[in-house]
């Protein structure tokens, strides 16, 4: 399926309030693919800082794909904003697991198959509209829980 036809369209959400949790492609731990904090204060807002995020939402940078600037927002960060340099990916639908979706979108295939999208060279990026068209397998629900919840075993053995 391709990705919009399970995800939510991208939202759009302004900064509010004197400071806020601000998620931009530099706030990713991409190699442990986490979302470190970077609370500002809402008066130096870049312009950037307008899209919406929400608890599970898998945020991706469009921006250098290939560096895997990819994570999940946390319940304590869902009312952050993002920057419009990620792609958020929130599902649309119950038959579609968070973890297996983050796990999809991390892979060699998911990565490889947007990199072929890529243009420029200062800082090449794909298009909003290239990861809308992103074409991914998607297994059974009871699959796909199945997968996560071996990927999560492998990955703690290697803890």
């Amino acid at each position: 399926a391709r990705l919009s036809t399970f995800c939510l369209p991208q939202e759009r959400r302004l900064p509010s309030g004197e400071r806020f949790n601000y998620i931009d492609i530099g706030s990713i731990d991409n190699s442990r693919n986490l979302i470190c904090s970077n609370e500002i204060y809402t008066v130096n807002a870049p312009s950037r800082a307008s899209r919406c995020v929400h608890a599970g939402s898998i945020v991706f940078s469009m921006v250098r794909p290939y560096l895997r600037n990819i994570a999940q927002v946390p319940v304590s960060m869902k009312d952050s904003v993002a920057s419009t340099g990620f792609y958020v990916a929130t599902k649309a639908c119950n038959e579609l697991d968070e973890c297996f979706l983050f796990h999809l979108l991390l892979s060699d295939f998911a990565v490889n198959s947007i990199n072929l999208h890529m243009k420029g060279d200062n800082s090449p990026s794909v298009r909003k509209e290239d990861m809308d068209a992103l074409l991914l397998p998607i297994p059974p629900l009871d699959e796909q829980r199945r997968i996560v919840k071996r990927v999560k075993e492998v990955f703690n053995l290697l803890d």
